[in-house]
């Protein structure tokens, strides 16, 4: 719990009107909540905006990314089916852009962790279902996760193998409106990035 207002002014040499900003700030970043009657505190798990599930506060990395790679697999192929079938023309055009820029990336043996993600939040943004997009930090998370795992346990360049190559794949099927086509590939790319972590 932290002290009320007029304390911590007078603590930190501040007028009370930082201090009432401050705590605004802090409050619509997660980090602290207020509480009526009882005060204002810090979070108990302050990122939980960008991580909505804790999943950061789990030790245990690779069976975290794991159980990432469970998850995507049940919600992975269902999201590229509804893309395929909702998203706009401009809106392929952008994962295709995504899915290059990732290529481009591995081809030239740089980070493409950051295009990685974006290539799969597109997908999930061309459903236009309003839950999957309040699931993209935890997503794109998941995808992080995975890059940083693979390198750590060695399995990075089938895992930029499996990126290069299944993304095309991916990226082809949603192109041609293929929905079937594009909801194999995309379980077939996360099967093969379980396959690479377990070595």
């Amino acid at each position: 719990k932290l002290p009320n207002e007029k304390i911590l002014a007078e603590q930190l040499g501040v007028s009370r009107t930082t201090i009432r900003e401050a705590v605004k700030m802090l409050v619509a970043n997660g980090i602290l909540t207020i509480e009526r009657g009882r005060g204002t505190f810090v979070t108990e798990y302050p990122n939980s905006h960008s991580d909505p599930f804790g999943i950061s506060y789990l030790e245990d990395k690779k069976n975290l990314v794991l159980n990432w790679f469970e998850m995507r697999l049940i919600l992975e192929p269902a999201n590229v089916r509804l893309a395929v079938e909702r998203a706009t023309d401009e809106e392929i055009q952008e994962i295709i852009k995504y899915e290059r820029e990732a290529a481009a990336l591995i081809l030239s043996g740089k980070s493409y962790s950051h295009a990685d993600q974006k290539f799969h939040s597109a997908i999930a943004r061309a459903t236009h279902n309003n839950v999957i997009s309040l699931m993209l930090p935890a997503i794109e998370a998941s995808v992080n996760d995975a890059i940083s795992t693979a390198a750590y346990f060695g399995a990075d360049r089938r895992s930029a193998d499996n990126a290069l190559n299944n993304h095309r794949s991916i990226a082809d099927f949603i192109e041609k409106r293929d929905a079937d086509g594009a909801a194999l590939a995309m379980y077939y790319h996360i099967k093969r990035g379980i396959t690479d972590i377990q070595g």
